[in-house]
């Protein structure tokens, strides 16, 4: 099977790695751009030589890129809470709509270069890489920390991109809020009924 590969020299003097893209079998495309197909064992030898040369490559297929319009696509198949209130997929945080930003479960940057990874999206369903079934919403604190990880950002998202767990949580902590108020208050109010009680007797004696 062959595999479109796209390597991007932008970070460097082209000449340098001219010769050696060539023989990997990719031509040279727009501006310090150089594509081709080639086999899976050929990608490993690219991916290698990228990683030594500090290049940027992806596979140049549904999975490669982000594409320009995956935040709208994914605001219009949400639906927030009350129509206006989103949930950080990640920590629960309360967004509005101007606040929120859309996540790529699966980064863009381990997808786009990991033919594996790709072929396990495709037995998720996800057949593409802004696929809604791959977007979160999230807080910017957590997109930004979450970066390219994976591992318990995928498990956390997977979770947390379903509205009612949040919506569970914060009525557990409005509950244990509520119940601590009325805990403090009674024993408030009865410490002062003590008190009373207990000079009762001073002013019947005086």
């Amino acid at each position: 099977m062959k595999i479109p590969v796209v390597v991007d020299c932008r970070s460097g003097w082209i000449i340098r790695y001219h010769f050696r893209l060539r023989r990997f079998g990719l031509d040279r495309a727009e501006e310090k751009k150089y594509r081709g197909m080639v086999s899976e064992r050929k990608l490993e030898h690219i991916k290698e030589y990228c990683r030594e040369k500090h290049l940027k490559y992806y596979i140049d297929n549904a999975y490669g890129t982000r594409d320009s319009g995956y935040r709208e696509r994914f605001l219009k198949s949400y639906h927030p809470l009350f129509g206006k209130i989103y949930f950080c997929a990640y920590c629960g945080k309360l967004l509005s709509r101007r606040r929120v930003t859309v996540d790529h479960l699966y980064p863009v940057a381990k997808v786009s270069r990991d033919l594996e990874l790709q072929k396990r999206l495709k037995r998720q369903g996800i057949r593409d890489l802004n696929a809604v079934k791959n977007l979160v919403p999230a807080c910017e604190r957590c997109n930004q920390a979450k970066a390219a990880q994976m591992g318990k950002w995928i498990r956390k998202g997977k979770l947390g991109r379903h509205k009612w767990i949040w919506v569970v949580r914060w009525l557990l902590r409005v509950g244990l809020f509520l119940l601590f108020a009325v805990a403090l208050y009674l024993w408030h109010a009865g410490y002062l009924n003590c008190e009373l009680l207990e000079m009762l007797p001073v002013f019947y004696y005086s």
